[in-house]
């Protein structure tokens, strides 16, 4: 019987030394996530996520409603903020 060590082997793929830096579209307000997780946005403060600490993130708005932004990370959208009403939805 074969050990899991005997199977290893090492991936083809390189790992880069530094990742490359984190880019949205043009349209997108790109806005910095303070080090509590805290948002600050066409003056108004939000919380998103303290795991974002230190990273860029894209606020879209959304079409129909007046003052709503999705809240994207990468491609993955994690949050929805009313700005005039400050309600979340999720």
């Amino acid at each position: 019987m074969a050990t899991p060590i005997s199977r290893y082997r090492p991936s083809p793929r390189a790992y880069p030394e530094r990742l490359p830096p984190i880019e949205y579209g043009d349209a997108d307000a790109v806005v910095r996530v303070g080090l509590n997780g805290e948002v600050r946005f066409a003056s108004q403060r939000f919380k998103v996520s303290s795991a974002l600490a230190n990273l860029p993130i894209a606020l879209r708005a959304c079409p129909p409603t007046d003052g709503c932004y999705d809240v994207y990370f990468l491609h993955h959208r994690i949050d929805t903020v009313n700005l005039k009403d400050r309600v979340r939805r999720r």
